[in-house]
This record gives structure tokens, C-alpha cells and sequence, in this order.
């Protein structure tokens, strides 16, 4: 049998575990025969139309994994070992890279570690070079990791990170694992230099319930799962790539991550032997549960909205609601969207921030925002427009608007009015949530959106008018309702169609 599977395998190590023989025994039975490290010959011609491919890939870094991936979807038939044997011979013909210094390997325990860092590189997002930092987070025992994009390193968005990682996971560790980095340790003190955490690290911490654990310096081997799963990171996904946009970034990002067979968490991993998403199963369940709510990982400012609507993100003016005109807002700032607030704190308003890679302009128009103005100009908002400009500031209500145009037909963008209204009054989070529980019982009428919220959310905000000053409000309340309507004319749109004679009266 040793001899039979020789024609296959070209090792000892191979052949010895499918005999129940020891690998010593399995060499020297090979070797008296003389077939030690003869094997099967594979067909290499099936790579012969792939050679120059594969040498470009290869003088590119990119690994054999990779290769095999690309050369397959044009049309490659066959394995991976003829692959490697290949790339083997085509490295071997390269210079040697000099040798690293020797490290000693460690294990944690499942749910006992997570390590995270950052990590900056450069890549082709819309034809152009742009800098992205990427910031990983692994499950030390599972090898399970998360990557996020980000255009920055600050304190807020490392926050976010860590909070969209610990979703990701349903959970966190009991140690996370940091480097050295500034927003998270401010120094080192005393004797044994111990780190001196940021505060608002520290409280990050303790919501979550981890113990923040920080390298010591130059020591990048501490978090070598980390600084490993950085290398597959570059080399089996940005090597080589162009984006489109930041969308698209993370859209294939996440793809690549846990939708593509061998790559990503769906890979075997070359030291456990195990598929980190299978064995990131048994571990789930040792993670520290998250709290309900997420820690507030956003930098909140105030902002002032302009008459026209609009208040100023980042350098763009972005249209919000018109019922915020003319106010002081709340203003959350993610590191890839926004959300606008109303005086008691619903959220009003969310919106990613448009890519300046991909648009030129100053000011980001929503259409819906002005719908619910009166005195629209003729045909500034019709019903077409409307419901593409609703499904667009809300997609997972398009079939409550399909649902709304043929039941109401022509009255349709009246309930659409409604429906924005609705959502401007009670907050964005609560009209959702009552917008889709409509949906699903097929309540295509504004009137019930509204019926349920008065019942689910009786405490919503109101509509605020900006408070009379000065003596106005005792006038006003001396005056009786009747004598009010003698100056219902005000309201009435001036007539701008007859020439006015610019001439002394």
C-alpha cells in the first residue's frame, strides 16, 4: 500500500497517516524502493496559457491563493498544487530577502484575547492614490478577524472601530490587546513604565467590559496574529485592486471578507488548520455580552441650519428637513455619515458623507427636505419626483411606496407628504420602526403610520415655533381668535404678475 500511494503522494508525512505507520518507517520502506519524493505527474501544460498572469501576480506579491483565484475566473482548469509548484520555481528565482529575527509563539484561550491595530495604505479609489487606514481586529484563539476603512486615525473614529468590531463578533474579549497608539495611551510612568491609559479609553472599557492591554514598545511580536492578518489583508485583497468609490471599498471589502470561499474568515488557516468562521462558533458563546445601547463613540457639535435648510458638514452643505430651518442642531459626526438631532435628542436625519473623489459639488440636495414647504413653485415637487426621492432617502420603504401609488393613485404624494412630515415630527428611529411594522400588514395609508406612532410613541417631539420675544405674546393673548382671521390676507401669496409702478404714489 506504502508503494501504491507513493505515485500520489510525494511525502512521507502524506502517506504515513493514511497506513497507521510511523513516518520513520514510511521513509525507509521509500527509500529502499527508491520512490522517496516521487509522486503523480501533473499535466503543467493546463497553465501554460496563465504563465505570464501568474508571473506578473508574482512579481507583484500576491499570493498563491489569490493567483489561483484570479487565473481560475479566466477560465484556468487546473489545481493548486501545479499552481504552486510554478510559483514555487518562479521565486526561487528571485533574490533571498534577509532573514527576520526569531520569535517565540504563544496561545490565548477562547474568549480570553482580542488584538487590534492600524494599519495605512495606499490605494486607487476612483482612478486616483488615496490614503486609507485600516484598523483590525482579531479573535486571538479563532483567528477570526474584522477589518474596517476609515480616512482617519482619531480617537473618535478608533472608538467607532472598536464598537462596529464588537457588533461584528456579538461580543468582546476579555483582554484587548492595543498598540502604543496615542489615542489610546498617553504615556508610560514610573519605574516599570506602566501605560497611562486615556480616559475616555479607560470608560470605553469599562462599558464594554474589557481590560485594556497596551505592547510594550517596539514590540510588534506581542500582536503577531494581528500584524499577520494585516499581511493577508494586503496581500489577498488591496494588492493589485482599484475602487471605484469608498462604497465600493467596503462593499467588496465585506464580500472578500466572509462571502469568498478560501479567502477572508472562510479560508483554512495555515497554523490552527481550522476555518475561523467555524471555529469562531465555539468561541462565541465565551465573548463578554454587549450592552443593550452602544457606547456614544460620536463627536457631537452644534451647528446652525440656514434658511435654506442646509448646514454645513466637513467643508459641504448638506440639505436637512426644513422643519430644522432657522436652528441651532445637534450635529453627530461618524467617520463615514452624519446624523442631524432635534432639540430633545431624536435623531432627525442621517446621511453618509458624499465622496470627494466622486463629486465635485459644495451642496448635497435632498428634494424630499422641501416638500412639506408651502407655496412650492408650479411643478417643482410632482408626484415622479417625489417617490424617487423618497425611495432614495429611505430604499427599505419602497414597497410602502409602491404599495401607496396604487392604492391612492393621484393622492399618492399627498401621503408622501405626510409620511416626511410624520418622520421630521417623531425622529427618524421611530418612524422607521413604525413605517416598516406598516409595511409588513401591508397599511399602505399615512393615516395609519400616523394612528400607530400616536400609540407606540405618545411622548414624541412636537413641531417647535420659534418663542415671540419682547411684548408680542401678551398682544397676541389679548386678542381675540375672531379678530385674528381679519388678517388671513397676510398668508395669501402676493400676486408678482402685474407690473408695480415704481413711481411716487
Amino acid at each position: 500500500m506504502i508503494i501504491d500511494l507513493a505515485t500520489i503522494y510525494s511525502s512521507a508525512r502524506k502517506i504515513a497517516p493514511r497506513v497507521g505507520l510511523p513516518r520513520k518507517i514510511v521513509t525507509e520502506v521509500l527509500r529502499e524502493e527508491g520512490l522517496l519524493g516521487k509522486a503523480k505527474k501533473l499535466d503543467h501544460k493546463k497553465l501554460d496559457a496563465y504563465q505570464t498572469k501568474v508571473a506578473e501576480l508574482v512579481n507583484e506579491g500576491i499570493a498563491i491563493t489569490r493567483i489561483l483565484r484570479e487565473i481560475k475566473n479566466s477560465g484556468y482548469t487546473g489545481g493548486r498544487t501545479i499552481l504552486g509548484d510554478h510559483v514555487r520555481q518562479l521565486l526561487a528565482q528571485q533574490p533571498l530577502k534577509p532573514k527576520k529575527k526569531i520569535r517565540r509563539r504563544f496561545e490565548t484561550g477562547p474568549g480570553a484575547e482580542m488584538q487590534c491595530d492600524w494599519s495605512v495604505y495606499m490605494v486607487s479609489i476612483a482612478g486616483k492614490p488615496t490614503r486609507i487606514h485600516a484598523l483590525g481586529i482579531i479573535l486571538a484563539s479563532c483567528r477570526k478577524v474584522h477589518y474596517g476603512v476609515y480616512p482617519n486615525e482619531r480617537q473618535f473614529t478608533l472608538l467607532e472601530g472598536l464598537a462596529h468590531g464588537f457588533q461584528y463578533f456579538s461580543g468582546c474579549a476579555l483582554r484587548v490587546v492595543f498598540d502604543n497608539m496615542a489615542t489610546a495611551v498617553l504615556g508610560r510612568i514610573g519605574p516599570d513604565r506602566k501605560p497611562l491609559w486615556h480616559p475616555r479609553l479607560l470608560e470605553f472599557a469599562r462599558y464594554y467590559g474589557f481590560e485594556p492591554f497596551a505592547c510594550a514598545v517596539r514590540d510588534p511580536d506581542r500582536k503577531g496574529k494581528k500584524e499577520k492578518s494585516f499581511r493577508l489583508f494586503h496581500d489577498d485583497f488591496l494588492k493589485g485592486s482599484t475602487f471605484d468609490s469608498w462604497e465600493d471599498l467596503e462593499r467588496r471589502l465585506h464580500i472578500w471578507l466572509d462571502h469568498t470561499p478560501g479567502a477572508g474568515n472562510l479560508r483554512t488557516h495555515g497554523t490552527t488548520g481550522l476555518v475561523p468562521n467555524e471555529a469562531f462558533l465555539a468561541e462565541k458563546k465565551l465573548l463578554v455580552a454587549l450592552p443593550d445601547r452602544c457606547f456614544p463613540v460620536a463627536e457631537e457639535v452644534i451647528r446652525s441650519v440656514d434658511q435654506d435648510c442646509t448646514v454645513s458638514v466637513q467643508g459641504k452643505r448638506y440639505s436637512v428637513p426644513s422643519v430644522l430651518a432657522c436652528r441651532n442642531v445637534p450635529v453627530r459626526l461618524f467617520a463615514n455619515h452624519f446624523e442631524v438631532l432635534d432639540l430633545h435628542g431624536n435623531m432627525v436625519f442621517s446621511r453618509r458623507y458624499v465622496d470627494p473623489l466622486t463629486f465635485k459639488g459644495n451642496l448635497v440636495i435632498d428634494p424630499t427636505h422641501y416638500a412639506n414647504l408651502p407655496r412650492r413653485p408650479r411643478n417643482q415637487m410632482d408626484g415622479g419626483r417625489l417617490d424617487r426621492a423618497f425611495i432614495t432617502r429611505f430604499p427599505s420603504l419602497e414597497p410602502l411606496v409602491n404599495g401607496l401609488k396604487l392604492r391612492m393613485k393621484t393622492i399618492a404624494p399627498i401621503h408622501l407628504r405626510a409620511l416626511l412630515r410624520l418622520s421630521d415630527t417623531y425622529g427618524l428611529e421611530a418612524f422607521l420602526a413604525v413605517a416598516h411594522k406598516a409595511q409588513e400588514h401591508k397599511r399602505f395609508d399615512a393615516n395609519a403610520v400616523k394612528r400607530i406612532l400616536e400609540r407606540e410613541y405618545p411622548q414624541a417631539a412636537e413641531d417647535h415655533a420659534t418663542p415671540l420675544s419682547g411684548v408680542g405674546p401678551a398682544i397676541i393673548g389679548e386678542v381675540e381668535k375672531a379678530t385674528l382671521d381679519e388678517f388671513a390676507h397676510l398668508d395669501q401669496e402676493p400676486n408678482t404678475d402685474k407690473e408695480e409702478d415704481d413711481g411716487p404714489k
